[in-house]
């Protein structure tokens, strides 16, 4: 099946913009679904997935955004959603012991939550607000690089590619922006 027999209410030339757009970011769109799946046919599979649900939400997309950045978000965001879906620890409600008792009974076992506990999630939180109220404090070119490369996930090159700079550059940002972000939450009082 072809990526765009998705039929939606856009005219042609947002097709053919789509089109030209999916053109220019197949190859690196690939080399992320590899990375990320570890896999040729899930890569493969991934960038499918990635580039159906780019169509139907196209609509989102801001003209002038690099297009490869929203389409690698769709990808982590729609490989994650796979990961979630298909782990079977995630599905059972329990596991079986591998050992039996001598009656031949399944003995089995809870499995404790990954949900943070009422204080953890009220810690994180602060910790989250603390490191914004920090990040806004930096100067834009290091809070950019830190943004796109901690948050966003985005590779050194693809963050030299929007800076319209070098790796090394880039490295140098990441690394003085970390420098001075760390310091900003600690004269905050931050718990780091």
């Amino acid at each position: 099946m072809s990526v765009l027999t998705v039929e939606r209410s856009r005219g042609p030339q947002d097709l053919d913009r789509f089109q030209s757009m999916m053109t220019e970011t197949k190859r690196r769109a690939y080399t992320m679904a590899l990375q990320l799946t570890r896999n040729p046919t899930d890569a493969e599979d991934l960038v499918q997935d990635t580039y159906v649900k780019a169509w139907r939400g196209f609509d989102s997309y801001v003209d002038g955004r690099p297009f490869l950045n929203w389409l690698l978000r769709i990808m982590q965001r729609a490989y994650l959603d796979s990961r979630r879906r298909d782990n079977p620890i995630r599905r059972a409600e329990s596991l079986n012991s591998m050992v039996s008792p001598s009656d031949g009974e399944v003995q089995e076992m809870s499995i404790a939550g990954d949900d943070p506990t009422p204080d953890e999630a009220v810690l994180r939180e602060e910790f989250k607000q603390e490191l914004y109220a920090a990040l806004s404090e930096l100067p834009e070119v290091y809070r950019t690089a830190i943004v796109l490369c901690d948050i966003e996930s985005l590779s050194y090159a693809e963050i030299a590619d929007v800076q319209k700079t070098t790796v090394g550059t880039v490295r140098s940002r990441i690394h003085r922006g970390r420098r001075l972000l760390r310091e900003i939450m600690i004269r905050a009082g931050s718990q780091l």
